[in-house]
């Protein structure tokens, strides 16, 4: 398999099957007419967008959407066709230079439209316009509205492909998600508009809060995060036994000895720790598989090394395979033991951990 590790036995298997499946599953949901912009932001959250974006040349894919230019350009240059949209934001150069790239640019303020307006005098510049509809970080707030409009109005080769907003609580919060809908009509009402919208994220998509014709942007819900979510985890990471030892009652496990067996225990070693993206917080906190039971992390996670206890897994050896993610172990959680996100927990896996793409 590519991406196979030569020497360290610690890697990422990544479902490519399963990531289509997911597409999938999300397309089969929208209303008529609307479509899925696939965000491949941040190495597609950690599994690896260069392999993932061929994925997304189908159909079934409206646009793949990046948070930063380089993402998008390093797709070009691995020859993904696709349409691409970087959220943003940009200066003039960086404005040019996605043209350049046939990369559309989502324009978050009026200082980035200024500049796409710029660089519209030479040259016709697509963009996507955003919104501030209530999340308060990026995008258009009402009283820039009529500027931009004048800007717009005033610069014929920027062309206005859709203007967009984000929400802050799809996933829980259903009154604040109606006014930002309501905020955002409103805004378009006042003298900005384009043919195409899209609002929903992730939670709002998987929860149905799509308009018809309106396309959605999927970020976490192509990866399937939870043992609970519709669509099929895509990262199963692995690692395998590289140590096992029998240590009497009351020895200490890990840096500050915040572990002290309590009976005569087989304590294993897994050549992975929080410099692979293995958190820190884990310690004394987490659960591996091995031979298909769970099995506690014990002591502190260090920087290479994470320290099991396998006393009640008849036959574990050296050599056994070990998943920390996967196998009924999901991003969810993971992020529960720690007070995070399962965004965070896929993010975090480091660059040192080889992909393998099956």
């Amino acid at each position: 398999m590519p991406g196979a590790p030569e020497f360290r036995p610690t890697y990422a298997v990544i479902e490519t099957g399963a990531f289509a499946r997911n597409i999938e599953t999300i397309t089969r949901s929208l209303p008529a007419r609307s479509r899925l912009i696939a965000v491949l932001k941040a190495n597609a959250y950690g599994h690896g967008a260069t392999v993932l974006a061929w994925v997304c040349e189908s159909k079934r894919v409206a646009m793949i959407a990046t948070a930063l230019l380089e993402e998008a350009i390093t797709l070009r240059r691995v020859g993904i066709t696709t349409p691409l949209l970087v959220l943003g934001p940009l200066d003039a150069r960086g404005i040019a230079t996605a043209m350049d790239e046939d990369i559309t640019v989502g324009v978050t303020g009026p200082e980035e439209l200024a500049a796409a307006c710029e660089v519209a005098k030479d040259r016709d510049v697509d963009i996507h316009l955003k919104f501030d509809s209530g999340m308060g970080r990026l995008g258009l707030i009402e009283s820039e509205l009529q500027q931009a409009a004048e800007m717009i109005r005033a610069t014929p080769r920027l062309k206005l492909e859709a203007v967009y907003t984000h929400f802050a609580s799809a996933d829980d919060n259903d009154t604040f998600t109606r006014r930002q809908i309501e905020n955002f009509d409103r805004m378009r009402e006042a003298g900005i508009d384009a043919p195409l919208h899209h609002l929903a994220n992730s939670a709002a998509t998987l929860r149905g809060i799509v308009r018809e014709g309106d396309y959605v942007r999927c970020g976490i819900a192509l990866f399937g995060p939870g043992a609970s979510a519709p669509t099929d985890p895509v990262m199963t990471w692995r690692s395998a036994i590289a140590r096992l030892k029998t240590l009497p009652a009351n020895h200490a496990i890990g840096y500050g000895t915040t572990y002290h067996t309590k009976r005569e225990s087989r304590i294993a070693t897994i050549p992975v720790g929080y410099a692979d993206g293995y958190s820190r917080r884990l310690s004394n906190n987490g659960d591996v598989i091995v031979r298909g039971l769970r099995a506690p992390i014990v002591g502190r996670v260090s920087m290479d090394f994470v320290t099991i206890d396998v006393t009640d897994i008849d036959g574990a050896a050296v050599g056994d395979e070990v998943t920390l993610l996967g196998d009924g172990i999901t991003a969810d959680e993971i992020a529960a033991r720690i007070d995070t996100i399962p965004y965070e927990v896929f993010c975090n896996v480091s660059a040192r951990v080889p992909r393998i793409f099956r």
